[in-house]
């Protein structure tokens, strides 16, 4: 079968290679002997009608649709538009969307099937039952309609053997992401524009009530070796020259993250790293910064979300605020940036306490702080909560993290946007943050424009970065 794994285009400007399909079209490699395409929309900054263009050249029997909850609305749209083009061809739907959604997201016929949580089993088992007209209802993860109505099949167990999925480089074609004109990072940062992403593990134990679990609560991770031959290739093939690790928990195993950096530093590639998706602060030591520091790292992001003790067993991630600060000035000590994670609007939350979490990072040494609003999330502990909060969350469109969409805290809408922008302006004008940024930040357009964005976002109530 011709299989088509496409992501839509969409407001999201950050544009690295979708790993996601890379694992699927992977995976697809080793246990079937399909035609796999993958086309990025957000790359080719393409719109559905372009889309469908693409599409009816390659003529897939099956397009797989990825999205995150911001891309919910482009991913309908695609949808809709290969249906009316192309009303033959089965649509199936993956993604942090599909998982936080649920089976609803079938109450839009332009979805044959959808997928929840981690795709490739699943997958696999769907394409394989269509092919030989076996029952759907067996596959756990899928979601399909029964009687015309929309039903998850069951939870799949997340995959246990994770150094059997391997990325389809090639597919993803890594040269296409290297322009300079395009941010290929999460990172707001890089020194190169030759830097491509890696996953090392999945899922976190962690309960924060905000976050999704496209990945479960178990931590899985792949061994050392699995992770240094997949950097090598990288190295010995596309010449990369930089990394940033996207990990929900990196630091959760402490021997295999040092083993990891260690083998890094110990190759002698002098790549460059960053950990932007949010490391856990209160499980740093001084050999693992000492480690870090070693395999070439500039930049780690913590998510400290509310600097609060009473919110932190609210909302379950429980960090120890004191051995964050330590760790915040450790990294900085190493000449490491250290860049923290914030949000402001928890539910019922004051003007004292969003105050209490603004100081801290102005105390801090952290040199970058991202201050989010809260986000209700379709899916997540936060959400499925509360009933009305549930349905209010399936109307809502959600459109980045500076938007305010839903005010769930003690303060009015606008002194909530208000507490936001004054939060950058008093964080990045002091004289601590612009010497030390001048010190340790890249020295290239990538920076200037991120100084630009700080501009905004203390000025303005939505800014897209």
């Amino acid at each position: 079968m011709k299989i088509c794994l496409v992501r839509p285009d969409s407001i999201i400007v950050a544009c690295p290679p979708p790993l996601g399909l890379g694992y699927l079209a992977g995976y697809l490699g080793k246990k079937r002997k399909d035609e796999v395409e993958i086309i990025d929309g957000r790359r080719l900054r393409i719109n559905a009608a372009e889309m469908v263009s693409r599409l009816k050249i390659s003529k897939p029997g099956l397009v797989g649709i990825t999205a995150l909850s911001f891309e919910a609305k482009e991913a309908h749209e695609l949808a809709a538009a290969i249906k009316k083009e192309m009303p033959g061809v089965l649509i199936v739907l993956g993604g942090p969307y599909a998982t936080s959604v649920g089976e609803a997201v079938l109450e839009d016929g332009s979805f044959d099937y959808a997928v929840a949580g981690e795709g490739e089993e699943t997958f696999i088992e769907l394409l394989n039952a269509l092919e030989s007209s076996q029952p759907l209802e067996r596959i756990p993860g899928l979601m399909l309609r029964v009687d015309n109505q929309p039903r998850l099949v069951g939870v799949r167990p997340p995959k246990q053997e994770i150094d059997e999925l391997e990325i389809s480089w090639p597919l993803l074609d890594p040269e296409k992401y290297f322009g300079s004109r395009i941010r290929n990072s999460e990172n707001t940062l890089k020194h190169s524009s030759r830097l491509l992403p890696v996953f090392t593990s999945r899922g976190c134990p962690y309960n924060c009530y905000f976050c999704h679990n496209l990945f479960g609560k178990k931590f899985r991770a792949r061994s050392a070796d699995h992770v240094l031959a997949e950097i090598d290739f990288l190295v010995r093939e596309y010449g990369v020259e930089e990394l940033e690790i996207v990990d929900d928990s990196f630091n959760l195993d402490a021997r295999r993250g040092k083993e990891i950096l260690k083998k890094i530093a110990g190759r002698g590639y002098k790549l460059w790293l960053s950990f932007p998706n949010g490391i856990r602060a209160d499980l740093m030591d001084e050999e693992f910064l000492d480690l870090m520091k070693a395999a070439g790292t500039y930049r780690v992001d913590y998510a400290i979300e509310s600097a609060n003790p009473e919110r932190q067993i609210e909302m379950k991630k429980r960090l120890d605020l004191g051995r964050v600060k330590w760790t915040i000035e450790q990294t900085y000590k190493r000449g490491i940036m250290a860049a923290g994670y914030f949000i402001l609007g928890f539910p019922h939350e004051t003007e004292a306490e969003m105050k209490t979490t603004i100081d801290f990072a102005l105390d801090s040494k952290l040199q970058i702080a991202s201050f989010f609003h809260l986000n209700p999330f379709p899916g997540t502990a936060l959400v499925e909560s509360d009933e009305q909060l549930r349905a209010l969350s399936r109307r809502i469109s959600l459109a980045d993290y500076s938007t305010l969409t839903m005010n769930l805290s003690a303060v009015s809408d606008q002194q909530l946007k208000n507490f936001r922008k004054s939060a950058y302006r008093r964080f990045y004008f002091s004289p601590f943050r612009i010497w030390s940024n001048l010190l340790l930040a890249p020295k290239n357009f990538r920076t200037v424009r991120s100084v630009f964005d700080v501009v905004m976002l203390s000025t303005k109530d939505s800014v897209n970065y």
